[in-house]
């Protein structure tokens, strides 16, 4: 694949990432039972691509016992995150919604330094205070009638799930990688992301169902056109984005990936606007581009600290690093 059809893929699948997020606001359900349904039914239909995963490995060893656990416990993340995330679009929109989730970036880093004790670039000194001030003017800060601090501290809480998500799912791969390295060289091993997703959104959608049950708040998709909208929402938001994302991200590079990923929030704000008229305040747009900003100022940082050159194409056996940790 080209690198001119890389981009146009992620770029359609930043457009998926978004429009699930319209999805959820006009399914306008109970989000415990929104977040549920949509990661249980996407699971029959990620299993062609991973049964199509395991049965290519002649020869190579499959996906350690050790990343399987961890998608599993990753996955309780990802559904608190989609919890948060669904009270926070009804409360404050799609869009907003979505640009809060861009947190997740500064959160990483710092639960990396609680954890794991890895110091943090000191550029997010400056980041944070930025981001901050960015959401308190998304909040309405400067419209204290209209305050929206429920529906933005919401966003923040899921935005807070997904940074654990990528940090379970981050570290079981490196755990995995280095067990395997202790062991010696052995069997070529190949990435099976859609093993991973499918394992995560089991564990995801099990986790929020059964919290909904035990707080009387599952509500079943009734009739034809609600069992169609939650299979849209599958659909769209779990398969159709993660497959043009892990196809894309084989022939462009990780810095434009990365890049390319926050138009997700983009066009959320825009598909609010067209689709529910849902138009924010020239205050809440600044504090959406300072929000934006900062993902993009911090990802550019912590390449730059790498310290590494990132090459033109992604491997193909490479990509599900990428894959897995989509901005939204």
């Amino acid at each position: 694949m080209t690198p001119a059809r890389g981009v146009v893929l992620m770029v359609l699948g930043t457009l998926a990432m978004a429009s699930s997020a319209a999805m959820i606001s006009a399914i306008d359900g109970e989000p415990l039972s929104v977040a549920a349904w949509r990661c249980l039914l996407a699971v029959p239909m990620l299993l062609p691509m991973a049964a199509w995963e395991l049965l290519r490995r002649t020869g190579q060893a499959g996906p350690s016992r050790r990343m399987l656990m961890g998608a599993l416990i990753a996955g309780v993340a990802l559904g608190v995150d989609y919890s948060f995330y669904n009270t926070s679009i009804a409360m404050i929109g799609p869009g907003i919604a979505t640009v809060l989730i861009n947190v997740q970036i500064v959160i990483l880093p710092l639960l990396a330094w609680m954890l794991e004790g890895v110091r943090p670039m000191r550029q997010l000194a400056l980041i944070i205070p930025l981001m901050l001030a960015g959401v308190a003017l998304t909040a309405g800060a400067m419209d204290l009638e209209n305050l929206q601090l429920a529906g933005v501290l919401a966003g923040l809480a899921a935005g807070t799930g997904y940074a654990l998500y990528l940090a379970i799912i981050r570290r079981s791969a490196q755990e995995s990688r280095d067990s395997r390295d202790r062991r010696g060289a052995g069997r070529e091993h190949r990435s099976a992301p859609f093993t991973v997703l499918s394992l995560v959104c089991l564990s995801a959608g099990a986790t929020t169902a059964l919290t909904a049950t035990g707080l009387g708040r599952l509500q079943v998709p009734e009739g034809l056109e609600g069992w169609g909208a939650m299979l849209a929402l599958a659909f769209v938001g779990q398969v159709l984005t993660y497959l043009c994302f892990n196809i894309a991200m084989t022939s462009i590079s990780e810095t434009a990936s990365s890049t390319l990923m926050l138009l997700s929030a983009v066009f959320a704000v825009a598909l609010a606007a067209v689709i529910f008229a849902d138009i924010p305040s020239a205050w809440q747009l600044l504090g959406c581009a300072m929000i934006i900003g900062g993902a993009w100022w911090t990802a550019a940082a912590a390449r730059r600290r790498a310290g590494r050159v990132i090459a033109p194409t992604l491997p193909a056996g490479d990509s599900a690093k990428s894959t897995l940790d989509p901005q939204r």
